[in-house]
């Protein structure tokens, strides 16, 4: 560093003095923005300030990066809580994304998110968070220094995205940082993170060009959870669902028309479940009663599908002849005894010395007195 600069950055650095201006760049030059009050103590500082920042960036458009993030780090210290200060981070965090020193950025990032929430630059901060995410997305390395490359890590990318949303959680970008999360989540075999970042996304950002995606990637991985109608479909009507509400919202998504499919798909699925358990009931456990409810719950969740169809078979058939064909197991064993209706008498207790729950009756006992005891 030359003398004439050091002798600048030092008298800014002595000042002490805190700049609250709106500062801009304008034909290679810093200066306070017009309209905004120049608030510098005292007044006759904000020329050094000018000169020391001019200073600052032309070392940066010299290639002297080191030299600049020398300088605007002292900018930085002798401006404590003004905007001054929080030009220095924001420059000095560009210039360590530029390097690959995403840590040092980062720090910065949360530095002046701390400090300096209402920095008119603060969307390029959040904008610089969510490069620093994509990067690492794409596989690229940090530089340890500047230089030596080190471990790639794409599942950091997650947590810089996190990042970004807590920065600006309405900021414009905050719904593409969540698609990110779950696009790299599906690749990764993230599933709780994918879940996560798709169920805010639909909720918190129900309008988002992205809601279309992000509804099609849960109503997917809603219907892989279900193994097959011989098990649970609660996930599998949850799939339906999400279909339906894209078909609902979004009717011009090219996605619309794959979700009327996939809802017929899927409704059949949970349908085809409860037409299992009626001819379980019916066939295996000699069990009308339930094999009728199972078969009508089959109709009512699909009545326009194939199992819809199948279970009004299988009604028939009961109705026709409630006792199911016997199989060899029948024959050698006999038939399984059928379940007693709820409108059957209970079997009366026998012997008058029991209760009503087949408990031997007690006597009274007689009270305790004087001349009991």
């Amino acid at each position: 560093m030359n003398p004439p600069a050091k002798l600048l950055l030092a008298a800014a650095l002595l000042l002490g003095a805190h700049a609250h201006a709106e500062f801009v760049r304008v034909d290679g030059a810093w200066q306070v923005k017009p309209g905004t009050p120049a608030d510098v103590t005292p007044p006759a500082r904000l020329p050094v300030l000018l000169l020391a920042m001019d200073h600052a960036s032309a070392r940066l458009e010299a290639g002297d990066v080191g030299g600049a993030l020398k300088e605007w780090e002292i900018i930085g210290e002798a401006n404590v809580g003004a905007e001054a200060e929080a030009i220095a981070m924001l420059t000095r965090a560009r210039l360590f994304v530029g390097r690959g020193e995403f840590e040092k950025a980062t720090e910065l990032i949360d530095g002046l998110f701390a400090r300096h929430s209402g920095f008119p630059g603060f969307a390029a901060a959040v904008e610089l968070q969510i490069e620093i995410a994509n990067r690492l997305a794409e596989g690229e390395r940090r530089r340890l220094g500047g230089w030596f490359p080190w471990f790639s890590d794409r599942d950091g990318a997650v947590g810089a995205w996190e990042k970004a949303i807590r920065l600006a959680p309405n900021g414009p970008r905050a719904d593409e940082c969540l698609i990110r999360i779950a696009r790299l989540g599906m690749e990764r075999d993230l599933t709780a993170k994918t879940n996560d970042a798709l169920e805010r996304l639909v909720s918190d950002y129900p309008t988002s060009k992205f809601a279309p995606e992000a509804l099609e990637m849960l109503a997917t991985l809603r219907a892989k959870e279900s193994l097959g109608p011989a098990w649970d479909q609660a996930t599998t009507l949850e799939a339906a669902d999400h279909w339906r509400t894209l078909a609902d919202q979004f009717p011009d998504d090219p996605r619309a028309k794959v979700a009327i499919e996939q809802i017929a798909v899927l409704r059949d699925r949970a349908a085809r479940a409860r037409l299992s358990l009626a001819r379980f009931y019916f066939f295996n456990r000699n069990n009308p009663e339930a094999a009728k409810l199972m078969a009508n719950a089959c109709r009512n969740i699909a009545p326009e599908s194939a199992a819809a169809k199948e279970a009004e078979t299988l009604l028939a058939a009961i109705e026709k002849d409630p006792n199911p064909p016997k199989t060899l197991a029948d024959r050698l064993l006999g038939a399984m005894p059928r379940p007693r209706g709820v409108t059957e008498a209970k079997p009366q207790v026998v012997g008058e010395d029991l209760d009503a729950l087949g408990f031997k009756k007690e006597g009274a006992k007689a009270p305790v007195g004087p001349d009991n005891r």
